[in-house]
C-alpha cells in the first residue's frame, strides 16, 4: 500500500515538474517574442475587446494598435488609439486626434493578470503599474459631464494613472470656452477614480461671449457687448486635492473691453442702472488678484451719445483662495452717478460717491454720498455716510 502512495507521488510530482517545465518554456519564448517588439492591430470585431469598447462608451480607428516590448523582468505596453470618441451617456464627452497609453507590466505579474481575465473574468487592480495617458487636440465638452457624485471606498485597490492633454479645446455645449493644456493625476479604484492633484492653463478662445458667466452670478442680469473684446490666460492647480487645507493656486490675467453690465438687484433699494463701455484688468498672482474697473454708469435722461466718459472707477484686491467665493477688498469712486428709487423712479438724483467693499458670502459696504441734485423727494437730500450688507448668494448654495 505504502508502495503505491510512493509511486502515485512520485508520479505526481513528475507531471507537476513536466507542467512547470512546459509552463515556463513557453513563458520564456513569450518573453524572447517580445524582446524584439511585437504590435497588434486592435480588432473591434474581438469579443471581448468589443465588450471593453461598449462598456466604456469608446470608438476609435481600426489603424489604432498596441505594443509590447520587454525588458529585463518588465514589459513595457503601449495603446494607440487614433481618432477617439469618448461619450458618456450618449453624449460626446471627448473626442481627440490620438490618444496614447502606456504602463510598465511585471512580467509574472502580466501572466497572472492575463489568467485572472480568463480564468475568473476579474481584474486585479493591484497587479495594474501606473498609467500614463496623453491626449493630442482633444475637444472636451463640460456640458456632457455627469455630476453624479459616487463614493470611493478608499481601502480598495487602485492603480495611479497620469493624464496629460495638450492643445485641447473646451467648450460647454455650443459655446467654445478656449484652449487648455492639463496635468491630472487619478487613483483609479474599480468602478471610479478619485483626484489626487492637477494643474489646468485655460487660454480664452477669440469667440468667447462674456455672457457664458452670467450663469455664475445671480446678481447679474446680464452682460456683453457685440464690440466687446475679452481675453484671459489662467492657471489653476492643485497639489494635494484632498488636503483638509486650502491648496488651490490661482494664477492669470483677465482683461475685458468695452462691455455693458446689467444687475438685477442693487444692495440698497435703487434702480440698478447699466454700465457702459466697461472696461476690466485683473491681474492674479497665488489667488490674489490686482483688480481695476473703468465705466459710464447710465443716467436714463441724458442723451446715451452724449456719455462718453467713465464716472465709475473700482479697484482693489480680491483673494482666490476659495475659488468658488473670492474676498472682496474694493474702493468704488463715482461721480454724477444717476439714482432713482426702485419704487418710484420719480424720485432720483445725482450724486458722488465713495464706497468700500469688504467681505466674502455676506460684503459690508460702507461709503459716503454727495449729493449733487435731487428730485421728487419733499425735503432735498443731504450728504450723507452710510453703511449696510449685502449678502452675495453663490451660485452652488441653495436659495
Amino acid at each position: 500500500m505504502n508502495s503505491t502512495i510512493v509511486k502515485f507521488l512520485k508520479t505526481a510530482v513528475s507531471v507537476a515538474v513536466a507542467f512547470l517545465c512546459f509552463t515556463v518554456i513557453i513563458l520564456l519564448a513569450f518573453y524572447f517574442y517580445l524582446s524584439d517588439g511585437v504590435e497588434f492591430k486592435l480588432d473591434k470585431s474581438n469579443q471581448t475587446l468589443n465588450s471593453l469598447t461598449k462598456r466604456f462608451e469608446l470608438d476609435f480607428k481600426e489603424t489604432s494598435s498596441i505594443y509590447f516590448k520587454a525588458r529585463e523582468e518588465n514589459i513595457d505596453a503601449y495603446i494607440t488609439l487614433e481618432d477617439v470618441i469618448i461619450k458618456r451617456s450618449g453624449n460626446i464627452l471627448i473626442n481627440s486626434k490620438n490618444i496614447t497609453l502606456n504602463t510598465t507590466l511585471n512580467f509574472a505579474k502580466t501572466v497572472q493578470f492575463v489568467f485572472e481575465i480568463v480564468l475568473n473574468n476579474n481584474t486585479d487592480l493591484n497587479l495594474i503599474n501606473p498609467v500614463s495617458i496623453k491626449l493630442q487636440n482633444p475637444v472636451y465638452n463640460l456640458a456632457s459631464i455627469n455630476n453624479q457624485k459616487a463614493e470611493i471606498d478608499r481601502s480598495e485597490r487602485f492603480f495611479p494613472v497620469i493624464i496629460k492633454a495638450e492643445n485641447g479645446i473646451l467648450f460647454d455645449g455650443d459655446i467654445e470656452i478656449g484652449q487648455f493644456d492639463l496635468i491630472l493625476n487619478l487613483n483609479q479604484y474599480s468602478e471610479n477614480p478619485t483626484i489626487e492633484k492637477y494643474k489646468l492653463r485655460l487660454k480664452s478662445s477669440e469667440n468667447f461671449p462674456l455672457s457664458y458667466i452670467t450663469k455664475f452670478f445671480e446678481d447679474v442680469e446680464s452682460i456683453g457687448d457685440l464690440k466687446e473684446e475679452v481675453s484671459f490666460d489662467i492657471t489653476l492647480e492643485d497639489a494635494n486635492v484632498n488636503s483638509f487645507d486650502l491648496t488651490q493656486k490661482l494664477n492669470g490675467i483677465i482683461q475685458i473691453r468695452n462691455t455693458t453690465l446689467r444687475l438685477k438687484t442693487f444692495p440698497v433699494e435703487l434702480k440698478p442702472e447699466p454700465i457702459r463701455r466697461l472696461d476690466l484688468d485683473l491681474n492674479i498672482i497665488n489667488n490674489i488678484g490686482q483688480a481695476t474697473l473703468v465705466g459710464t454708469v447710465y443716467n436714463p435722461k441724458k442723451n446715451l451719445g452724449l456719455q462718453t466718459e467713465p464716472n465709475l472707477q473700482i479697484g482693489g484686491t480680491l483673494n482666490f483662495e476659495e475659488i468658488s467665493k473670492p474676498e472682496l477688498n474694493l474702493i468704488v469712486n463715482g461721480y454724477d452717478i444717476y439714482f432713482a428709487k426702485l419704487e418710484n423712479l420719480n424720485l432720483n438724483g445725482i450724486t458722488d460717491l465713495t464706497v468700500s467693499i469688504i467681505g466674502k458670502n455676506v460684503l459690508d459696504l460702507q461709503g459716503s454720498l454727495k449729493i449733487k441734485k435731487s428730485n421728487g423727494f419733499l425735503v432735498p437730500l443731504k450728504d450723507t455716510e452710510f453703511e449696510t450688507k449685502h449678502r452675495v448668494r453663490n451660485g452652488y448654495e441653495k436659495k
